[in-house]
Order: C-alpha cells, then structure tokens, then sequence
C-alpha cells in the first residue's frame, strides 16, 4: 500500500504565489510508485482545496474557476487516522474526501511557514516534513534568529528593529537611529517575510525612506542592518533532526542586482552550483 503525502502549499501570505510553484515542481518529481500524491491548496482567505485539478499549475491561471470546481475540505481524526472531510456535506453521502498519513508543507511567508501551519498538523498527531513549530517560528523571524545565533557565539550583523507603531509616531527618530548605529549603504527588511520580498538597500537619506515605507507594506515590524557590499549567497539544505543532521553540498545563485532579487530566485532559474565550497 502507498504511502498518502498531503502536500500543503499556498495560504494567507505575500509569497503566495511562490508556494503553489514550488510545491508543484516538487509533486512533479515525487516518486509515484512509492507515494500517493494529494495536493491541498490553501486559499489566501486560509480555506483548504482538493480536487482533480489541485495540482495542474495551468488551473491557477484564474483560482476563482479552480476552486469552483474543487472541494473545499479540513483535516479530521477518525479512528486513530487523519481524514479530509469534504466542508459541504449536506448532498454528499460520503463526506470524507481522502485520508493522509504524512503531511508535506511546502510553504512559503507568514502564516504558513512560520509555526502556524506546523502547529496546526502537530494538533491531529501527523507527521510532517520540515522544520518544528519552534524551529519554523525562530527560523521566520530574523531579529529572533540573530539572537540566538548571538547567544550561541555565531557571527550576525548588529540591527536595529523597528515597529509599524515606531514609524507611525516618530519617523524622524527612527531615521536618527539607523543614522546613529550605521553608515549608509544599510539594508532595510521585513521581520518575518521571505522570498526578498519587501527588501531594498539605502545608500542615502531617499532611499532610507523609501525602502522603511516599502519595508511597511508587509510586515508591521522591519529590520535594518548595515549591507555588505559585493555579497555573496551561499544556498545549504539539511536534513535530520535534532539528533543527526546532514548537510547538502552547497551552491552559490547568480544574481543580477545588488541583492539576489526574486526574480532572480523564481523567475530567471539561472542558478550556479558551487561543488563543495564551505562543506566540512
């Protein structure tokens, strides 16, 4: 018998639209002699969708006709098992949809990647791929990160965080002390987002302003830091546990702007392997 993976992707968040195309490329390459696929896509209003047409990236051309045709579901324990229990029951005899025994999310941004969504499977006892509800949470926010990469003697920037309340009331004091703390360039972020979304480098005083308002569209916290020119990235992935880990060989994206854009990293697809670099 296959093993059911509930592939998760989608949900409330900005990078919505990076999730469905990751996570379909990932169904692509999954193993179907071994596994039994069933993709489950959450909607931006946080609904959950099955269906015949759930994973064909062609239907997300208009979501409104996809999800007309779909099922909306949720996720239920029944004998010891977790079920997709089809929402709309009332002319349907059998209102579980499917069963799942692993739950894979493939998420990406706030609400989903960040311990929400991993804390929801962790209610119904199913295992899931990926990082813990703790993990998630740290790994998402990056002042939260820094510090316990501080604490645990591991080199990071010093920043200085900023709330949607400290723009709102005192703009000019929050520029005073990005100013006090760093020479320009500085580098201005979302807390808790992904995908460069939100990101932008300041060289002066302009820029500063406008990369705090950009910064504001999506997170009602923001980071800035001191940017470091001629930046590389270094990409590594790991799997295990806390118990054993093993880390992939790394690779390092070609990146087309100052800072490895979005475009560069969904869009463009150029990306250059750099063999062992940085591998212990």
């Amino acid at each position: 018998m296959k093993i059911k993976i509930g592939v998760f992707f989608g949900g409330k968040s900005v990078e919505h639209e990076v999730s469905i195309i990751t996570a379909i490329q990932a169904i692509e390459n999954m193993d179907k002699n071994k596994y039994d696929i069933i993709p489950i896509y959450i909607s931006k209003e946080n609904k959950m969708y099955c269906g015949e047409y759930i994973g064909d990236i062609t239907r997300y051309k208009n979501i409104d006709d996809l999800i007309k045709i779909s099922h909306q579901v949720t996720l239920a324990q029944i004998n010891n098992k977790v079920a997709l229990l089809r929402c709309n029951k009332k002319f349907l005899k059998n209102n579980i949809y499917d069963y799942i025994d692993i739950a894979f999310p493939i998420v990406h941004g706030t609400n989903v990647e960040d311990g929400t969504l991993q804390g929801y499977l962790k209610i119904f006892n199913i295992p899931y791929v990926g990082s813990d509800v703790m993990a998630s949470a740290c790994g998402m926010d990056k002042y939260v990160c820094k510090c316990i990469l501080k604490e645990n003697d591991i080199p990071v920037l010093d920043c200085k965080c900023f709330t949607l309340k400290d723009y709102n009331e005192d703009l000019e004091k929050v520029i005073n002390t990005i100013e006090e703390n760093f020479s320009y360039p500085v580098i201005v972020k979302p807390v808790n987002l992904g995908s460069s979304v939100g990101i932008k480098i300041a060289k002066n005083l302009e820029e500063l302003k406008d990369a705090i308002e950009d910064a504001f569209l999506y997170s009602k916290k923001i980071l800035v830091e001191r940017a470091i020119k001629n930046l590389r990235e270094i990409n590594c992935s790991v799997v295990g546990d806390y118990e054993s880990a093993e880390a992939s060989e790394c690779e390092e994206p070609i990146k087309t702007d100052e800072i490895l854009s979005f475009n560069d990293k969904y869009i463009s697809g150029r990306k250059e392997a750099s063999g062992k670099l940085m591998r212990n």
